[in-house]
């Protein structure tokens, strides 16, 4: 119940601050560096929330993150409300709750396999999965619908209720103390960061997992920055119709995730990942070249299924091959690769 708070928060303030400063500014760069700012902060800080994460309560960890979150969106929803709105403070705020989503990201998902036994991480990651996508859905169905018949500073004001009775649900989460290291000795942040990397890099199949996320966070996953940009300068659309255009690669997101979540024994979760990687690819190649918003919304709803078997598949062959003592830094190296998406994000910005 709070994953899906918090991913709806995600998704409904990306939506919503890319409007805006298209709204300010006119500008495909200054909408992509939104996302550039949201998401820089995964590959700076994502890696070290992991490592923090194997050597103390992850709970804890996520209650900072969750108050950073609350605070930051509160005070935006302030200066939305006096008016003094600048694009330096959206982007102000924008690296703020990324760098709570970069704690939240690696730690809530290796403390979801601190709870469960293996043979329930297919199901539980893809019911993870659904959360994300369903929310990027609804979030931005929801803050669509804010923009078109509310004002903004009513939008922030919903996330702020989303973020309170998110942290209010954290709490009542059991504080599981770290899994101990059985292989003995202690080693410093950057040695534990270094080991997290070297970890992956070494195993073939998360090594594989490690460099198809860099590939396609990189090159693929900026669309959905653009997406105020194309309703606005290509189909013509109001913030309505972008709510429902951007949220049809949830809605298809969704289905798939629910059928990865309803499938009680799945023994191809490789082919999985690759088929779905690479749906994810042609789903973006076919939206790009869509003569009208129709027939973008299939695409989208394309663009999702394909995201299903990619998110889903990544985070569960992570923490199920990883060693429990190393589920923390092996997602943390995870969030790293997803590091190149601002970086992707400030490239297409400035092609387009």
């Amino acid at each position: 119940m709070a994953g899906h708070l918090w991913h709806l928060a995600f998704w409904m303030d990306l939506i919503v601050l890319g409007w805006l400063v298209l709204e300010l500014t006119n500008s495909a760069l200054f909408v992509a560096l939104v996302g550039t700012f949201r998401l820089i902060p995964m590959g700076l800080f994502g890696v070290v929330a992991g490592t923090i994460g194997d050597r103390v309560s992850k709970k804890k960890v996520l209650l900072v993150a969750q108050t950073l979150n609350l605070a930051v969106t509160t005070m935006f929803t302030i200066i939305l409300i006096l008016g003094l709105e600048q694009v330096w403070i959206f982007y102000g705020a924008a690296f703020l709750t990324g760098l709570a989503w970069a704690i939240d990201f690696p730690l809530r998902r290796a403390f979801i396999r601190d709870l469960l036994p293996a043979d329930a991480m297919v199901n539980a990651m893809a019911i993870d999965a659904a959360s994300l996508t369903g929310m990027a859905m609804m979030g931005r169905w929801i803050g669509g619908g804010f923009l078109q018949w509310a004002d903004p500073e009513w939008a922030y004001g919903f996330l702020v209720f989303c973020y309170i009775v998110g942290f209010v649900l954290l709490l009542r989460m059991p504080n599981l103390p770290p899994t101990p290291n059985t292989t003995g000795g202690k080693s410093s942040m950057v040695q534990s960061i270094v080991s997290g990397l070297s970890y992956v890099l070494k195993q073939r199949t998360l090594r594989s997992i490690f460099f198809v996320t860099v590939l396609i966070n990189f090159f693929i996953v900026p669309y959905f920055q653009m997406t105020p940009v194309f309703a606005k300068d290509v189909f013509g659309i109001g913030p309505g119709m972008l709510g429902i255009l951007s949220g049809m690669d949830g809605l298809g997101a969704l289905i798939g995730t629910c059928i990865l979540a309803s499938i009680t024994t799945l023994v191809r979760v490789r082919l999985v990942f690759g088929v779905g990687s690479l749906l994810f690819g042609l789903g973006v190649l076919l939206f790009s070249q869509a003569p009208s918003y129709q027939l973008g919304m299939i695409f989208l709803f394309v663009v999702g299924l394909g995201t299903a078997g990619f998110a889903t598949m990544q985070t569960t062959i992570t923490v199920t091959l990883a060693e429990p003592h190393m589920r923390g830094r092996a997602m943390g190296a995870i969030a790293l690769g997803i590091g190149t998406l601002p970086i992707g994000m400030a490239y297409l910005g400035a092609l387009s």
